[in-house]
């Protein structure tokens, strides 16, 4: 799946976590190829909501690291990260609607998540967007760039930082 490879860069990236012992031990776990030990670690912090441990979960059940490949789960857990602001967790959600991987393919969807983490910056869903933009009516383009304005007051400027 094609977020997976770029998200794999954005996987070591992410370190603001609850608690940062067991986020660093999660970090050097998947250093050492441990997913199971990583899962584990990660998966109390993304139940406490943590937002880097959720979209790191959502990488590990993606690619079926430490546990079977579920890209249902994997949905689950970008959806908590892309909710808190996380560009690379919109991205890779609106890739997933995109196909319908682990959701119904759903190209409204698509567009408004990748189109709140393309303005984020975020290169992977600038380009994205506009692939994405080329199978979509007019109706639903319309339908997206309305979404987008209320996602982005929902789940990315609460989560800005001054």
């Amino acid at each position: 799946m094609a977020i997976l490879l770029a998200a794999l860069t954005a996987l070591m990236s992410r370190a603001t976590p609850v608690v940062a012992g067991d986020f660093e031990d999660a970090e050097a776990a998947n250093k050492a190829g441990d997913y199971k030990k990583e899962f584990r670690l990660l998966k109390g912090l993304a139940e406490q909501g943590d937002a880097d441990a959720q979209f790191n979960l959502g990488i590990m059940y993606a690619n079926g690291e430490g546990v079977p490949k579920d890209y249902a789960k994997a949905a689950y857990w970008f959806l908590k990260a892309a909710e808190q602001g996380i560009a690379e967790a919109q991205n890779n959600l609106g890739t997933m609607y995109q196909y319908g991987e682990g959701v119904p393919k759903d190209y409204v969807q698509a567009y408004v998540w990748m189109s709140i983490a393309a303005t984020q910056g975020n290169a992977n869903a600038q380009k994205g967007k506009g692939t994405l933009k080329k199978e979509m009516t007019r109706e639903q383009i319309a339908k997206g760039q309305e979404l987008s304005s209320e996602y982005w007051e929902k789940y990315v400027v609460p989560f800005q930082k001054n």
